[in-house]
């Protein structure tokens, strides 16, 4: 099993990567209605997006070299991805335990860097190399056939008052046939945390979608079938905000995730601003 990419490595499959610029990193559309935080006026959105989770840290090469600049280019100027950025190994500041836990939730080869799209790697090996421009489109077809096997919507809320985060969200399952444990959880992401990125074409560099904090767990709440009112469930949760945090650039990203064999499958996902 290949446990990490290493920097001669890196250096030696550089040819196989497409030269991907490293363009702005861009959240999705504001999709949450922010001035009306109340739970029972969130608004649905009839529609499921793919996650797109970046597994990374800096101070992994390949991940500055390769991973960082694709999976912004895959999420420039398409708003039908949530992306996360899930920070794991070499002591890399970010990390929480939330995004070592959802590090832990892949299977197969526990590399990086890595990009998925819900379930599925999209990150194509070639002997000990990642082919580049194989990986970017794998990745594209992905995002474009993700489809769940059931269509739960989602929707949320999200204010900030003093120093406190507050989110409101909830989940809708259309036509709901299907039993199952399913979760839902409620991160709390920021955008331009200025660090260092080995492998980077400029240092520090800016980490988007980056798990800060997360409401009741990594994978927050759980429920059936049979907890739905109506088809439906709704939360609510406070985030205590941390100095270091700039608020300006907090968010919240909401995941509905199904259980199967003790493993979690991240059907839709949600940004609220």
């Amino acid at each position: 099993m290949l446990q990490k990419l290493k920097l001669p490595f890196i250096i030696a499959t550089a040819l196989l990567f497409t030269a991907t610029s490293c363009k702005k990193e861009n959240a999705p559309e504001n999709l949450a209605n922010s001035n009306n935080p109340a739970v029972e006026n969130l608004v649905y959105l009839k529609k499921t997006r793919p996650i797109l989770f970046e597994f990374t840290s800096t101070g992994c090469f390949g991940c500055g070299q390769w991973g960082k600049p694709t999976f912004a280019s895959l999420i420039e100027g398409n708003t039908d991805i949530i992306p996360l950025a899930v920070h794991i190994k070499y002591g890399d500041p970010m990390i929480t335990e939330f995004s070592t836990q959802l590090g832990q939730n892949r299977h197969g080869s526990l590399f990086t860097p890595q990009l998925w799209v819900n379930d599925s790697n999209a990150v194509v090996l070639q002997g000990n190399g990642i082919q580049g421009q194989q990986s970017i489109e794998r990745a594209n077809y992905l995002i474009e056939t993700s489809k769940p096997n059931i269509t739960p919507t989602l929707a949320a809320n999200f204010k900030i008052v003093d120093n406190k985060a507050e989110v409101n969200f909830g989940t809708q399952f259309i036509d709901f046939q299907e039993d199952g444990e399913y979760f839902i959880s409620c991160y709390l992401t920021e955008d331009k945390i200025s660090f260092q990125q080995s492998g980077y074409s400029s240092n520090p560099a800016q980490h988007n979608h980056v798990i800060r904090d997360a409401a009741n767990g990594t994978y927050g709440y759980s429920f059936t079938k049979a907890d739905l009112m109506e088809n439906k469930k709704e939360w609510s949760h406070t985030f205590e905000l941390l100095p270091n945090f700039n608020f300006e650039n907090l968010y919240s990203t909401i995941i509905v995730w199904e259980k199967v064999n003790n493993r979690y499958q991240a059907l839709n996902g949600f940004v609220a601003r």
